[in-house]
């Protein structure tokens, strides 16, 4: 019994390295969709308007788009930091 807590004393006294960091990437997915929504809204509201739609649809059509490429930037920009040395 007695190596047991001598095992557990020493083992107590190393430093452990800290696990590596790594980005959440469901975090990062849905901010750059957000972002994006954001910026797809805006970019509807400050360009022309079509004689067609309506200025919701048009909103709610930049803003899936830009959505889209929002959520795809950050997600690459996650792996390009967890690649990072």
């Amino acid at each position: 019994m007695d190596g047991v807590v001598q095992d557990a004393v020493a083992y107590a006294g190393r430093v452990r390295p800290a696990p590596p960091r790594t980005p959440n990437y469901l975090r990062f997915i849905v901010t750059g969709a957000v972002v994006g929504l954001v910026v797809g809204a805006i970019f509807s509201l400050v360009g022309e308007p079509a004689a067609d739609y309506s200025a919701g649809s048009q909103i709610a059509f930049f803003g899936v788009i830009f959505a889209g490429l929002g959520a795809l930037l950050a997600g690459l920009l996650a792996v390009l930091l967890e690649r990072r040395p």
